[in-house]
């Protein structure tokens, strides 16, 4: 089952067209990984490196953005795994309109897991495997 929150677009968001600005959908996916960092995992993505020594850069993405999003969207953000590895989890990223079945946009990313200080790939720590393979 996916992990999802809700967040509302705000005046930051949009363009001078009043439509989401593309790089914001990053952000949208960025602050569902947080959440799911602190609700699943139970660590927040910032102390990562102090407790469980690893951080997960993005190394992959791509993104289709299907419809605009508008300023006042109280919109969805899903969040699948669609695979695990021994070093890498790969997303999947939904967006929803309020009321909406189709996502307004979808992305696939691909995070590394990599040991802090040494910047080198190193496996995902069991209990971050777990929490992801649950939301697969």
């Amino acid at each position: 089952m996916a992990f999802r929150i809700q967040q509302p677009v705000r005046h930051p968001d949009v363009d001078r067209t009043g439509i989401v600005y593309f790089p914001r959908f990053y952000d949208f996916f960025h602050r569902a990984l947080e959440d799911f960092f602190a609700r699943e995992v139970g660590v927040p993505i910032w102390e990562l490196s102090e407790k469980l020594g690893v951080a997960f850069p993005v190394v992959h993405i791509e993104t289709d953005f299907v419809e605009p999003l508008q300023h006042g969207d109280l919109v969805t953000i899903q969040v699948g795994v669609t695979k695990v590895t021994a070093h890498a989890i790969t997303l999947a990223y939904e967006v929803y309109r309020p009321g909406e079945r189709d996502p307004a946009a979808r992305s696939t990313v691909v995070l590394a897991c990599i040991e802090v200080p040494g910047w080198k790939k190193t496996e995902i720590p069991e209990k971050v495997r777990a929490a992801f393979e649950r939301h697969r």
